[in-house]
């Protein structure tokens, strides 16, 4: 997932939907975490006493964000692993033109970033300021990555295919053989520790269709997603040839929604910056899946 950040409640558009870690002042739309400031979470609770979101608004919204936020992934231009002393700006390696010199630092209970004029401290997980650029550090202090944003980009977002209620599918999750939790890269291009969940079991397309399913972590945080990366018969002609997430919706008594239509692209088809998920074994569909976000090129290009 990946953290979208709102100060008042004007920076939230109505259709932000809450999730368990609401407590926390986190939401999650097509699965990305939006961290806003506690007095929007009653009026985000009474939203949800009304009818469903409208998806055709979320995704305007996602468009929107894509193209404008400071810190899109369209932006990035750096995004690599990161432990002890990281130096930014023209002369380091790699050298980034325009953006101020800066050192930093990662430290056993902090990060400092350090510049001319002072040093600060950097909240995980929250973008900071350095001139007209943006830094990030996302992950945890045992896996850190750090992202610097540029000021001006250029931003295409993909289109969706059209809403289809029939890719609305409710599935049983049948729990793992054995507890397994292995090293993987999330939907944002950060590695993170994910548990198998356990595998959806659910009819589509005439067919029994099985797909294995992971809780994939929100570093720095203790929120969870049951989340599916999948491959299916459009990938290289309508979608990214590497795959698309999903994120299921809880039903109770081990039964889910998977809501295809909400099919989410990995960052690494936005911009190739971003490393990109290997496929999860298991999780080929051999059935096109017209449902959720397409792709038109301008990522990393991945074969077969």
């Amino acid at each position: 997932m990946y953290t979208l950040y709102s100060q008042e409640a004007d920076d939230l558009p109505a259709w932000v939907a809450r999730d368990s870690s609401f407590r926390s002042g986190a939401f999650i739309v097509f699965g990305v975490r939006i961290q806003s400031s506690p007095s929007l979470l009653l009026a985000t609770l009474a939203l949800q006493c009304g009818p469903a979101p409208v998806p055709d608004i979320q995704r305007s919204e996602f468009a929107a964000w894509l193209r404008s936020s400071e810190v899109s992934p369209y932006a990035a231009i750096y995004h690599q692993p990161f432990s002890g002393t990281l130096v930014l700006g023209p002369s380091a390696n790699p050298p980034l033109s325009g953006l101020p010199a800066a050192t930093l630092e990662q430290g056993v209970f902090r990060l400092t970033l350090e510049r001319s004029e002072g040093s600060r401290t950097v909240a995980r997980n929250r973008p900071v300021p350095l001139g007209d650029w943006h830094v990030l550090v996302s992950g945890n202090s045992e896996t850190s990555y750090v992202t610097v944003f540029q000021p001006a980009f250029d931003a295409d977002p993909p289109g969706w295919f059209a809403i289809d209620s029939s890719l609305v599918i409710e599935g049983l999750l049948e729990g793992p053989e054995a507890h397994e939790i292995r090293p993987m890269l999330g939907l944002d291009g950060v590695r993170v520790e994910a548990a198998l969940a356990g595998t959806l079991v659910m009819d589509l397309a005439n067919r029994r269709i099985r797909l294995v399913v992971y809780r994939m972590p929100e570093p720095g945080s203790d929120v969870e997603e049951l989340s599916i990366f999948f491959r299916d018969e459009t990938n290289g002609r309508d979608t990214y040839s590497a795959g698309r997430f999903l994120t299921l919706r809880p039903l109770g008594n081990d039964r889910y929604v998977a809501d295809f239509n909400r099919a989410r692209n990995p960052f690494c088809a936005y911009n190739s910056i971003y490393p990109c998920p290997l496929p999860w074994r298991g999780n080929d569909m051999t059935i096109p899946i017209e449902a959720g976000e397409k792709y038109h090129g301008g990522g990393l290009e991945i074969s077969g």
